[in-house]
């Protein structure tokens, strides 16, 4: 150690305490200027709570998540027409309905009755925007109506409008038939309000038409829109035409039906008959059929099968072929209607199933069935 330093300068400090302020630390500044201040750190003030910019930060996002992006997606596409939906008319503002004037299906589909109540037998479905005749407006809360095919039955009247524009392709750009099972329609473009779903087979027709998006006329004066898939795009007056290979693509289509629920008359996949399957899966593949199992029996030719006991009878079918079986205690009743596949099977409804249901030839139901053919109709359009 130096001898020149202080004998306290390397004397070490403990950290266990820290340094006692002098007692005349607290002298009055006036009898001592030279002593310094005392200073108080006060936290400063914050303007804005800590939340706030957080929060501003979240609704900006939603803003150009929900706002600012559609508008862009919109602008880049091209101008939509603001105009969605055309008011609804009164419901004093539509023409009165009387015997021999038009309506239409104004809801996704509905069921039509042999009488004017429900426990009646259904005749067929109606799809939106398919239309009828009138023919009888007696009943309070029924309509009775004549069908396109000429069958006479009774509709619900809150079914139905008046309001026939929908059925109008003067001003439409095209005709949209649904493929899919069900198509939504929307009040906007990019979204709104579901409005009605359109079940295969409604034909609808556009006035508007861009970007995979189409606005088509609803029933009642309403606008919707939906997007293109699952739909076939026709000019406005034309027809979908007769498939190439009729038979194949007739029964592909109509194979999308199987375990799909059964209801008398129905003519949608939320409850399907085999006559409405035959007859959407032929419409789709641009051939026209009615749609009750009486009315197919005069469709197309007769078919006779073999008399013989070498093998039942119902081997004897071919692929297409429409087959109506009797009753077992009534030859001249239809009971059940069936299509052939293929070589060895059949789509129909089984009395005792709830579902359509796919059989082969040589199970039981089948060769039971084989005694009770009542009657066999090929499509001409499957004739060779």
């Amino acid at each position: 150690m130096n001898k020149t330093d202080s004998p306290d300068k390397n004397k070490k400090l403990s950290i266990k305490h820290r340094p006692v302020a002098k007692e005349d630390i607290f002298v009055n500044k006036d009898h001592d200027p030279h002593l310094p201040k005392k200073l108080y750190v006060r936290p400063k003030k914050k303007l804005l709570p800590p939340w706030l910019i957080p929060l501003m930060i979240i609704i900006l996002l939603l803003l150009a998540v929900f706002v600012l992006l559609p508008a862009l997606l919109t602008d880049r596409d091209q101008e939509v027409p603001t105009e969605t939906t055309a008011p609804l008319p009164s419901e004093t503002g539509l023409p009165a309905v009387g015997a021999g004037d038009r309506a239409v299906v104004k809801c996704s589909s509905v069921f039509v009755f042999a009488g004017p109540d429900k426990t009646s037998r259904h005749v067929t479905e109606l799809l939106l925007n398919e239309s009828v005749v009138i023919t009888d407006t007696s009943y309070r809360d029924w309509l009775g109506v004549q069908l396109a095919d000429g069958e006479r039955a009774y509709v619900e009247r809150t079914a139905l409008t008046a309001d026939t524009s929908s059925l109008s392709a003067d001003d439409a750009v095209m005709k949209v038939i649904i493929r899919d099972p069900f198509k939504r329609v929307m009040s906007h473009a990019r979204g709104g309000t579901l409005l009605v779903e359109a079940p295969m087979g409604t034909i609808l027709y556009a006035d508007y038409h861009n970007s995979g998006l189409v606005r088509v006329k609803l029933p009642e004066g309403q606008l919707g829109w939906m997007n293109t898939q699952g739909v076939f795009l026709l000019e406005a007056d034309a027809d979908l035409p007769l498939a190439d290979d009729f038979r194949q693509s007739f029964i592909s289509t109509v194979v999308a039906f199987e375990n799909s629920a059964y209801i008398p008359g129905g003519q949608t996949r939320s409850g399907i008959s085999t006559a409405g399957a035959v007859r959407l899966a032929a419409f789709l593949n641009g051939l026209d059929l009615p749609g009750t199992p009486e009315q197919l029996m005069q469709t197309g030719e007769s078919v006779s099968l073999p008399n013989t006991s070498a093998q039942p009878a119902i081997k004897y079918l071919r692929p297409g072929d429409l087959v109506f079986f009797h009753k077992k205690a009534d030859q001249q009743t239809l009971d059940l209607m069936a299509l052939v596949l293929n070589e060895d099977r059949l789509l129909l409804r089984l009395n005792n199933k709830a579902t359509m249901q796919i059989i082969s030839f040589d199970s039981s139901a089948a060769l039971e069935l084989s005694e009770r053919i009542m009657e066999v109709r090929r499509l001409e359009e499957m004739s060779d």
